[in-house]
């Protein structure tokens, strides 16, 4: 074969893969970037976890200075920011946020005790679950139906995790049969559950996602890899949000993964999805820090 036809050929195989990998990358618009305190040398660094339509995110702030310092925050698109400190708290986090203004949140007490909590106006109800030991309950979301979706361990050490609906009674999210764990980490407002799961089998850096439906599970591996697949969060209709290799952002739709790049490029954590799609997350920008973020992608 002649060099020009090689060179040729090689043009091609470049197009197709560039052709490929646009295909594979979501499209995403009104980015909305911030960081918790911009003005401030001693900005705290943040992890978001949650998100509602409204595109006000909750999630997790730790100060340099002032501990105890680990507390959560609700941010507002306006900018407006609140901190939860709990009376009594050493730390607390914040992990789902509803369209209500409904939230749900974790807290460690001057005793070295959890407690999960959902916050509801002024109000604060402590969640625990019936079969938890050891204060071992945490919620990691909510919906707009005021279910929350949460976790504990058992007298034996094993994890379970559970739906807790708003007149105060708990049914079980199931463990992936097989698995020696299994996180659940979203749901929508259907009831479906997204979360990852891992076999005895895998290694210490692998994960599968799955979703569970209906009393049935499915795995849903990125790209059908064999590597760490870990789901977040899944919309009303049906999209999913989630990362592989750990911080590598992606969104799920008809059957197709894209991936989530930030507007320059940027590596990004997905944390959420809301009800109709908004979707949260943080990235690291070179020389400016770690920003919260939402957008929408499709």
């Amino acid at each position: 074969m002649s060099l020009l036809r090689v060179l040729a050929t090689w043009m091609v195989i470049c197009v197709l893969s560039a052709l490929q990998l646009q295909a594979q990358k979501a499209t995403c618009s009104n980015w909305n970037l911030w960081l918790l305190n911009p003005n401030s040398a001693l900005n705290p660094s943040l992890q978001t976890a949650g998100v509602n339509d409204n595109r006000t995110v909750v999630g997790t702030a730790a100060f340099a200075v002032n501990k105890p310092n680990i507390w959560g925050f609700v941010h507002h698109l306006n900018g407006t920011i609140t901190y939860w400190h709990p009376p009594n708290a050493k730390q607390s986090s914040l992990t789902g946020r509803n369209n209500l203004g409904n939230t749900a949140g974790n807290y460690l007490d001057t005793a070295g005790i959890w407690h999960a909590a959902y916050l509801h106006g002024s109000a604060t109800t402590l969640i625990v679950h019936p079969k938890a030991a050891q204060h071992s309950t945490f919620v990691v979301g909510i919906n707009n139906l005021n279910t929350v979706l949460g976790n504990y361990r058992d007298s034996n050490g094993l994890g379970h995790n559970f739906k807790r609906r708003s007149d105060g009674t708990f049914l079980t999210v199931p463990n992936f049969p097989g698995a020696k764990s299994t996180a659940a980490s979203g749901f929508n407002d259907n009831g479906v559950v997204v979360g990852w799961y891992v076999l005895p089998s895998d290694g210490s850096r692998v994960a599968h996602g799955y979703i569970y439906r209906n009393g049935s599970f499915a795995t849903l591996n990125y790209r059908n890899q064999i590597t760490s697949t870990s789901l977040v969060g899944i919309s009303s209709n049906g999209m999913v949000v989630g990362n592989h290799f750990f911080n590598d952002g992606f969104l799920y739709v008809n059957g197709v993964f894209k991936n989530i790049w930030g507007p320059n490029g940027e590596h990004a954590t997905v944390r959420d999805i809301s009800a109709n799609g908004v979707i949260t997350g943080d990235m690291y920008i070179s020389g400016k820090g770690t920003h919260g973020f939402t957008v929408t992608c499709h």
